[in-house]
């Protein structure tokens, strides 16, 4: 706790807590192509910067659900709640509306490369929106920025890369800062959201062909 007391205070997490090994896994197809690799992140940090990790992360998680600050649409990643969870809830809410004799419009979204592509400021400015700043969010920041990876084939090491977007897969306190950042995906959505990382459904109850008693009844449904 010392280590971790020593972060804070300086605001600066050490350079080896902020590099990864990036190991290719054959999807299928030609092995010669590389886009049939999926790339699977490994050992993305040191055991000792994981533990920081899951302190920050319990501290956070804490204050968030206790101030009601992620969406109940979102059940990735969160305490008594799953993909079974949401898949069951979804389909009961669709069955629902089927047997009353409506018709439901429904949208897929499956976001390519999210986690990748979180910009850091962006993700910074969501966090302090949530509560989150002073020397934690300074803290994050320096753990998020000047990140490199390499890639290891069978002992074989490239050289290191930047990393200059993204919020860490394989870490321990990248999924929480993910959700913080699509936190507000269904901001002015007129329906319902069902969310599990980032994968998100959205539906809505159709009435009639105007479907203005649809759009009041979903509104109604989602402010409750």
């Amino acid at each position: 706790m010392i280590v971790f007391r020593k972060v804070i205070s300086e605001e600066t997490v050490p350079s080896d807590w902020r590099e990864a090994n990036v190991v290719p896994i054959f999807k299928g197809g030609q092995r010669s192509v590389a886009a049939n690799y999926r790339q699977v992140t490994v050992s993305l940090t040191s055991q000792i910067s994981k533990v920081f990790e899951a302190v920050v992360r319990d501290e956070m998680l804490e204050f968030l659900e206790k101030h009601k600050l992620i969406r109940d649409s979102q059940y990735g990643f969160r305490k008594g709640r799953s993909c079974v969870t949401n898949l069951l809830l979804f389909l009961d809410r669709i069955l629902r509306c089927v047997d009353e004799g409506f018709c439901v419009d429904i949208v897929f979204l499956d976001l390519a490369k999210a986690f990748d592509k979180v910009p850091h400021l962006r993700l910074l400015e969501k966090l302090k929106k949530h509560g989150i700043g002073g020397k934690l969010l300074r803290t994050i920041g320096s753990w998020l920025s000047n990140r490199r990876q390499r890639v290891c084939v069978k002992g074989a090491q490239s050289k290191w890369q930047e990393v200059c977007s993204g919020v860490p897969q394989g870490s321990v306190l990248g999924p929480l800062l993910f959700l913080i950042f699509i936190n507000d995906l269904e901001e002015d959505i007129v329906g319902r959201v069902f969310k599990f990382a980032d994968d998100t459904k959205l539906f809505r109850q159709i009435s009639d062909s105007v479907d203005t008693s649809g759009m009041q009844e979903d509104l109604a449904g989602q402010a409750s």
